[in-house]
């Protein structure tokens, strides 16, 4: 297998993660095992290859998802990025070419998604979501790395909520 890039994820990731969803420290402990971690930097954007952003009782919501990408492939190389946004979706990228210096090497970006449905659209009608996805095309070579966007809507009323990796 030859995947190009990767999307990867540390243990001090979930751990983040498990902060930001007020986790106590206890409940850390018990699911991971360990004490030896700390609570400083919550966070609930994981470094997934999805970007999904749930509606809460709105037509509108933006979010900037940030990700972390490594090459995995033996060569240099440098990729650009495609996006499909979902209708009443705006979607960008930045930067939108990535370059990475060799294997392991790392690049950062950041996906900003604006929804705005209008009228046309609510959580009692028959839409449930909508996808498109950003594909990252490696110049002059093989890798294609696709990742979805989604947006749904939920049924509660707490506002917009992020949630990852559905799927």
């Amino acid at each position: 297998m030859d995947p190009g890039l990767v999307y990867d994820i540390e243990i001090q990731d979930y751990l983040n993660y498990l902060c930001a969803m007020n986790y106590t420290s206890q409940q850390i402990r018990v699911v991971t095992g360990t004490s030896d971690f700390t609570c400083e930097h919550g966070n609930l954007d994981l470094n997934y290859p999805s970007f999904i952003i749930i509606l809460n009782n709105s037509n509108t919501a933006s979010f900037t998802f940030k990700r972390v990408l490594t090459n995995v492939a033996d060569t240099r190389s440098t990729y650009t990025a495609a996006v499909k946004a979902p209708v009443g979706m705006t979607v960008t990228v930045e930067p939108a070419t990535l370059s990475f210096a060799g294997k392991f090497s790392k690049a950062e970006f950041s996906l900003t998604v604006n929804i705005n449905l209008g009228n046309a659209f609510s959580p009692k009608s028959n839409f449930l979501g909508n996808f498109g996805y950003l594909t990252w095309y490696e110049v002059k070579r093989k890798h294609t790395v696709r990742s979805p966007i989604v947006a749904a809507f939920a049924n509660n009323s707490r506002g917009v909520t992020i949630v990852e990796n559905i799927a």
